[in-house]
């Protein structure tokens, strides 16, 4: 059963994580490129705008403090759309264009003046050439006052003829005859990360472990994918990796590669039989969702194979899980269990028979990072000769994920799902 347990595995996809976000260049972004010779007030406006392109009423006024009293978010200009009977837009192309698997977020000032011209309404776009992305048209800002509006768009899904296009921001007023204002506009981007794993790597003594990874983006998807003992410490292993039909063997502890659209990686590593069994797990950092699925196999004394296999999940974002156990008539059950996070945590595990009677607490230590795998018996000894589940929930209320396996009593094995909580 100690050999076993070596195999025993899980691929968790957990929190999405952001890099640095990087600006995007607006040209006038404050509407302070206009300089107007008159004093702050309604009149005071030219329908220049630098760097935007209007339509129907568009412009650059100076606002006083009787149309806004608290003054404007930026310098001392706002843009404005529409007027009396009519409305506007201003649309800008920007130099940065559509990259793949990036967050964007554009922030703005929308104003609602206070004297005798109304607020209407408005729409906030990002466009990629000609297509809009997303659109927003809230908040509502209270009559004499700016509010900030923010619009969020993930490139991950986009389509693919959209990406590479100059990017361009739309500002439209809704109904003729009113004004809507706006100031201090921003645009950041933000490449995305998305961090999955496989819980235990089993290499040598007889252990093979094969990581198949496919790219589910629609453009090329960076990955790495670093190999960390039990301590998450780097663990370095004899690797062969094939992408695009070609191997290629090395003795390292992490593997970089970019996977084309649909395409896929294969890692695997095999230490000698002679060798004492290389145990830890893998983190997989990509910058757009992958899929996948580990492969552990066996090798018995008579050369006969045992293989067992893990699906790459979606998840990793819950406190807890539950994991039946059959530990009879010669059936044994194996867990591992992983921490996601970046703190040490304390997991509960909470045992109970198959009539639901709790008949066991026990408490299993899990470092940052960090994993553990066990013979459920040999663990937790109320387990014995018995059926039921275990709950494992992180004490921190952070995620914790794994996957059990069903060893019988003939040398097979199969994996045994968990129910996140």
């Amino acid at each position: 059963m100690l050999r076993r347990i070596s195999i025993i595995a899980t691929l968790i996809c957990v929190a999405a994580l952001s890099a640095w976000a990087v600006d995007v260049p607006i040209a006038n972004a404050g509407f302070e490129e206009a300089v107007l010779p008159c004093s702050a007030g309604r009149v005071c406006d030219t329908a220049a705008v630098p760097g935007w392109t209007g339509t129907g009423v568009a412009g650059t006024w100076r606002p006083s403090t009787g149309n806004f009293p608290g003054g404007v978010p930026e310098g001392v200009n706002a843009g404005y759309l529409g007027t009396t009977g009519y409305s506007g837009s201003l649309v800008q192309t920007l130099d940065a264009t559509l990259q793949p698997n990036t967050m964007y977020t554009l922030v703005f000032s929308v104003g609602a003046r206070a004297d005798y011209i109304a607020f209407g309404g408005y729409s906030v776009e990002l466009l990629a050439g000609s297509s809009s992305l997303a659109s927003v048209s809230s908040p509502t800002p209270p009559t004499g006052t700016f509010v900030t509006g923010r619009l969020t768009y993930s490139s991950t899904t986009a389509n693919p003829t959209q990406l590479g296009q100059r990017l361009g921001i739309r500002l439209t007023g809704k109904t003729p005859g009113t004004q809507e204002s706006f100031d201090k506009i921003s645009l950041d981007a933000t490449p995305t990360t998305v961090s999955s794993s496989a819980s235990q790597i089993a290499s040598g003594g007889g252990w093979k472990t094969s990581i198949t990874l496919i790219n589910l983006s629609p453009a090329q998807n960076p990955v790495s994918v670093a190999f960390r003992g039990d301590d998450a410490q780097p663990l370095t292993l004899p690797l062969v990796v094939t992408q695009q039909g070609t191997p290629q063997s090395a003795v390292a502890s992490s593997v970089a590669r970019t996977v084309g659209l649909g395409a896929t990686l294969l890692i695997e590593s095999e230490a000698p039989a002679s060798s004492p069994t290389l145990v830890g797990w893998a983190e997989v950092i990509s910058s757009a969702p992958v899929s996948g699925f580990a492969i552990f196999r066996q090798r018995g004394p008579d050369g006969r194979d045992a293989e067992g296999t893990a699906p790459l999940e979606n998840g990793g974002t819950s406190a807890a899980l539950v994991l039946p156990f059959d530990n009879t008539a010669g059936f044994g059950t194996g867990v591992a269990l992983v921490n996601p996070t970046r703190d040490a945590v304390i997991v509960t595990a909470t045992i109970r028979d198959d009539n639901g009677a709790q008949i066991s607490l026990q408490a299993v230590a899990l470092p940052a990072m960090g994993h553990t795998s066990f013979v459920v018996a040999d663990r937790f000894s109320a387990t014995s000769g018995r059926r039921g589940t275990i709950e494992f929930r992180n004490t921190a209320g952070g995620a914790v994920t794994g996957l059990g396996l069903r060893f019988s009593p003939f040398g097979s094995f199969t994996s045994i799902p968990v129910t996140p909580q």
